[in-house]
């Protein structure tokens, strides 16, 4: 399965770096993360981008899932801004670690997160997110819409590994289902069935 890896900056709010992959099916699996958080919630580490790429491509290099593999990361457009005469992904270059820009289309974003974490017609989701990707899991709930943009989400809160999210989804976006996820039939144990201990019958 191809790995990818999507990035939100941040330096007095945390960043978030989490890797992908997607299976034959086209379904998304968060599978781990770093993010640099502070002592407090939505308080960044305050690491430099050196410190931050160079831990990302530490990471890459030792990980057991992600060591030798080809990787393409999708990453926030803001990251190519050169305010002061050298860009966060200029310092992310000279570690090795590359990236294409972001879709950073918010609403669509949003919606694309939607899709994927809706069940389809056979009531499979399109993203599971392993439980070490503990931020993710966190302040996914968290999310609340903006009061004035309703389709938005509110951008002072802690969103900042739900946008590295998006920046996946956009990456892939997939179309909804249309159909509502089929009622699943109960599976029974009948040991009596065709004279067999421990056969299966399915209920009608």
């Amino acid at each position: 399965w191809p790995i990818y890896r999507s990035f939100d900056w941040g330096r007095a709010k945390p960043y978030a770096c989490i890797w992908w992959t997607i299976d034959q099916d086209g379904i998304a699996y968060a599978i781990l993360e770093s993010y640099g958080i502070g002592r407090e919630p939505n308080e960044g580490c305050k690491w430099d981008a050196d410190q931050v790429f160079q831990h990302i491509a530490e990471v890459e290099r030792t990980h057991p899932w992600l060591k030798g593999r080809d990787i393409l990361g999708v990453a926030d457009p803001s990251i190519w801004k050169k305010d002061t005469g050298t860009s966060v992904y200029d310092v992310s270059a000279r570690h090795g670690v590359y990236w294409h820009r972001a879709d950073n289309e918010r609403i669509p974003g949003w919606l694309q997160c939607h899709y994927r974490l809706r069940f389809d017609e056979d009531g499979i989701p399109q993203m599971y997110i392993f439980e070490n990707c503990k931020h993710l899991i966190r302040t996914i709930p968290l999310q609340m819409y903006d009061q004035r943009k309703v389709e938005d989400l509110d951008s002072d809160l802690e969103d900042h590994a739900v946008d590295a999210m998006r920046y996946f989804c956009m990456m892939h976006p997939i179309t909804p289902s249309t159909e509502a996820p089929k009622p699943k039939k109960p599976h029974i144990i009948d040991p009596l069935a065709s004279g067999s201990v421990g056969r299966y019958r399915r209920t009608i």
